[in-house]
């Protein structure tokens, strides 16, 4: 029996010696991904570009994030191993805000050992900029001006007028304007006025422009704010004031609108605004922004049109001269406007400048509605209203209630029709939507 055991002992250590033994070499992490390109080629799309590493890998994972944010990579994408370019397209998931700078980096992933290589933890940057804009079309009217339209561009918050002539090759501002179109009511005449858009985000980033821009010959004998020189009376500058007040509301009486009735802060843009004129006439402010930002700068809410003129003396003078001009004419009879200012400030030879601003209600209120989007408040609604003055710039991040949702991170940005913001300036009711990012 002995004998037996020991015999079956010897088989199996000989049988355990026959066996051959495989020794599996753990799998090797996929190399570093070598970043070659990024490039902004549309204002809601960035392409990236990069080189294969070295090891055995299936798949590509893409991240993102915003310059300057917490840190945290995004995971966008993941792409097979033969895919050396990726476009990143906006979506409501992942969004690309235009005018902000992102960070985009790749690494290398095998799915079978579940290894994931090293990756560029700087990555490529650009910056996203609005469309370039598509100008359609320019006319000249003897009583309003050059009138420039042009298509909407993606990313757009809004557009900057520019123009210039054989006398001024350079660009100049002339205006800025949220609609698909401008007039600019002080052109160069007796000559060729070349005028061009651009698109501007929320944060001032300016996009591309057409550089031959559109020509029109504006002739050197139109009608618009010219000079007229009379005696000038003895008045103060108040008289001076109301005389056009009351003149202008008999001219209103004769159609049946509505008098105008002063308002303290449109009277004093008017004033400011007549001791710019005489620095530079037009209705652009020396400092290049549009003239109603003085009426906003001094509390109007819902602003109107502007009269201006320049070398008359009288009340009267400059009221006939107003009156003889269409555009003036259709300003100063206007039914919607209910309330006015009157600026007048002496240049000097007892010449004045002058102004008139216009309003449909100083202390108008706007509604701003804010949806979460999926998010709550913290009083459990998905929806909120609030009232604004009218024209009141709103800071998104500190003027209104913020919401949250489980998972997600609120961005510092808006959803406004097309595009994305981080406030607005309430000319009208307005909508904004939350847009959230998953956090990782």
């Amino acid at each position: 029996m002995k004998k037996k055991n020991l015999l079956l002992m010897l088989l199996a250590v000989m049988a355990l010696l026959l066996i051959p033994v495989s020794v599996q070499a753990a799998a090797a992490k996929p190399g570093t991904v070598k970043l070659s390109s990024i490039k902004a080629v549309d204002y809601n799309k960035i392409n990236i570009k990069w080189k294969k590493p070295s090891g055995k890998f299936t798949n590509y994972c893409i991240y993102y994030r915003e310059k300057n944010s917490n840190g945290k990579w995004i995971k966008i994408k993941t792409v097979n191993n033969k895919t050396l370019s990726y476009t990143h397209t906006s979506s409501a998931k992942y969004p690309i805000v235009t005018g902000e700078t992102y960070q985009y980096t790749v690494r290398a992933y095998n799915k079978k050992p579940k290894r994931y290589g090293n990756y560029n933890k700087s990555g490529l940057t650009t910056k996203t900029k609005p469309q370039q804009v598509k100008l359609t079309g320019i006319s000249y009217d003897e009583d309003e001006g050059v009138t420039i339209t042009w298509n909407k561009a993606g990313g757009a918050y809004l557009y900057r007028v520019y123009c210039k002539s054989k006398d001024n090759t350079k660009w100049l501002s002339c205006g800025q304007t949220r609609n698909l179109e401008f007039t600019d009511a002080d052109p160069y005449t007796g000559r060729t006025n070349i005028y061009t858009v651009k698109a501007v985000a929320a944060n001032e980033t300016a996009g591309k422009f057409d550089t031959t821009g559109l020509p029109i010959a504006v002739p050197s004998d139109g009608e618009g704010d010219v000079d007229s020189v009379t005696p000038t009376p003895a008045l103060t500058i108040q008289q001076m004031v109301d005389e056009v007040v009351r003149l202008a509301n008999i001219e209103r009486a004769k159609i049946g609108s509505q008098p105008l009735k002063v308002h303290p802060n449109l009277q004093k843009a008017a004033m400011l605004r007549a001791q710019e004129v005489s620095i530079k006439f037009s209705h652009i402010r020396p400092n290049g922004t549009d003239a109603s930002t003085a009426c906003y700068e001094a509390g109007v809410g819902c602003v109107g049109l502007e009269n201006i003129a320049k070398g008359y003396s009288t009340p009267q003078d400059v009221m006939n001269g107003w009156m003889n001009s269409l555009g003036h004419r259709t300003a100063i009879l206007e039914s919607y406007a209910s309330y006015v200012g009157v600026g007048v400030y002496k240049t000097g030879n007892d010449l004045y400048c002058w102004t008139m601003e216009f309003s449909s209600g100083p202390d108008e209120k706007r509604i701003l509605t804010i949806d979460a989007n999926g998010g709550i408040f913290e009083d459990g609604s998905t929806v909120k209203k609030i009232e604004f003055p009218c024209n009141i710039t709103i800071d998104f991040s500190k003027d209104i209630p913020l919401p949250k949702k489980n998972g997600y991170t609120l961005s510092s940005k808006w959803q406004w029709y097309s595009v994305t913001i981080p406030g607005a300036t309430l000319g009208d009711n307005e909508t904004i939507k939350a847009i959230w990012i998953p956090n990782s």
